[in-house]
C-alpha cells in the first residue's frame, strides 16, 4: 500500500509531518539550497527505512502545491503575455527531447541493467510517473522497478540541482533563509485578497477538470499569474509560504521512495546516477541548442528540460530567479507528450 493515501490516519500523518518539520527546520538552519525540502526528504526517508509507520494524506500535498502555485503566480513577469507567444521553438523541441531521452535511457537499462524491454522503455521516459507505472501493469513490466527508477531520477535532481546551481554562480533570489524577511509582505487591499482566493480556486477547479499534470499547482499559478501579469494585483506574498511548500513536498518525496534492501538500493542508485547523468547532459545540450532561439535565460531553459518533476523544478526556478511560467508550460507539455508516446508504444509494441 502506498504511504501517500486518500485515507486519513491521524497518528501516522502527524508523525510524518512532525518528522518532516524537524528535517525542514534543520535544513533551514543549515542554510543550504532548498534546505527545508532536502531536510524533510532525508528525515522522512531515514524514518521510513527504520520501519516507522508513516503516511501522508494526499490533501497535504495538494494544498502545498496550491499554495506553491499562488506564490509562483505572484512572480510572473509583466511581459508574460508578450513572451508566451515566442516560446513555440522550445516547446516544439520537447518531443525530440523526450524521444532522445527514452532511446538513451532505455538502451542503457536494457543492455547494462538488464531490464526487460517494457520496463526499460517505461523507466526511460523523463516524466509521467503514474502513467508509466499504470502501463507497466498492462505490459507485464516490473512496476516496482519503474516506480523506483523514476522516483530516484526526481530525488537525485532535487538533491543535485540546487548545489550545482550555487556552485556555478547562480544566486538565490528568494531569500527564505533570512529570519527578518520570511514574514515580509506588501500590503494587500481587500479586493486583491478576494481576487487571489477566487481566481486561484476557480483555476484549480478548471485544472482538475482538464486533468492537467500537477493541476493543483499549474491551475492556481496561471490564474494568479494572470492577475500579476495584467497588473491587476501588485502585492508581494511572504516567503514563509514557500518554506511551507518545501516542507510538505520534501516529506512527500521522502515517502515516495520505495523501501529496498541494501543490495537492491545500491544497484538502483548506481543505475540512477548514470540515468541522471544522461538526462542532465541531454538537458544541457538542448539548453545550448535553444539559447539562440529564445529570449529566456539559460537557467529557465535548462530547468524546463531538467529531469525533475514539474513542482520541484518550478520551485527551484522561483528560488533562483528563473521564469516559473516558462518552466511549468514546458513540463506540462513534456508530461502530456510522454503519456501519449508511452500509450502508443505500449498498445503497439509492448502489450503481450
Amino acid at each position: 500500500m502506498s504511504e501517500i493515501e486518500n485515507n486519513f490516519n491521524i497518528k501516522d500523518n502527524f508523525l510524518t509531518l512532525l518528522i518532516g518539520f524537524l528535517g525542514a527546520f534543520v535544513g533551514y538552519l543549515l542554510n543550504i539550497p532548498l534546505g527545508p525540502m532536502l531536510g524533510a526528504l532525508i528525515f522522512v526517508f531515514i524514518s521510513k527505512l527504520a520501519s516507522i509507520p508513516l503516511m501522508l494524506h494526499r490533501g497535504y500535498s495538494s494544498f502545498a502545491l496550491y499554495l506553491g502555485g499562488i506564490f509562483m503566480g505572484s512572480r510572473f513577469p509583466n511581459s508574460f503575455f508578450e513572451d508566451f507567444f515566442i516560446w513555440h521553438v522550445s516547446i516544439l523541441a520537447i518531443p525530440l527531447f523526450v524521444i532522445f531521452s527514452v532511446l538513451s535511457v532505455s538502451f542503457y537499462l536494457k543492455i547494462f541493467a538488464r531490464y526487460d524491454v517494457s520496463t526499460s522503455i517505461l523507466s526511460g521516459f523523463p516524466g509521467g510517473v503514474l502513467t508509466m507505472v499504470s502501463l507497466g501493469a498492462e505490459t507485464r513490466a516490473r512496476e516496482d522497478t519503474i516506480l523506483s527508477t523514476h522516483t530516484l531520477r526526481i530525488v537525485m535532481t532535487v538533491f543535485v540541482m540546487p548545489f550545482a546551481l550555487v556552485y556555478y554562480g547562480y544566486e538565490i533570489t528568494e531569500n527564505i533563509s533570512s529570519k527578518t524577511q520570511i514574514l515580509n509582505y506588501s500590503n494587500f487591499s481587500l479586493f486583491e485578497i478576494i481576487m487571489i482566493i477566487l481566481v486561484s480556486i476557480i483555476s484549480l477547479i478548471i485544472a482538475r477538470f482538464l486533468k492537467l499534470p500537477a493541476g493543483d499547482l499549474v491551475g492556481p499559478m496561471f490564474g494568479v499569474g494572470y492577475l500579476y501579469a495584467a497588473k491587476i494585483i501588485s502585492g508581494e506574498l511572504p516567503p514563509i509560504i514557500l518554506i511551507f511548500v518545501l516542507w510538505i513536498l520534501g516529506s512527500s518525496l521522502g515517502l515516495r521512495f520505495p523501501k529496498l534492501d541494501l543490495s537492491s538500493f545500491l544497484k538502483l542508485f548506481i543505475h540512477g546516477c548514470i540515468i541522471f547523468a544522461l538526462l542532465f547532459l541531454l538537458s544541457l545540450f538542448f539548453t545550448f541548442l535553444l539559447l539562440p532561439f529564445s529570449n529566456e535565460a539559460g537557467l529557465s531553459i535548462f530547468l524546463a528540460f531538467a529531469p525533475g518533476g514539474l513542482g520541484e523544478m518550478a520551485t527551484i526556478g522561483v528560488i533562483f530567479g528563473a521564469n516559473p511560467a516558462f518552466i511549468s508550460i514546458h513540463h506540462v507539455v513534456r508530461v502530456i507528450f510522454c503519456a501519449l508516446l508511452a500509450i502508443f508504444l505500449s498498445k503497439r509494441f509492448l502489450i503481450k
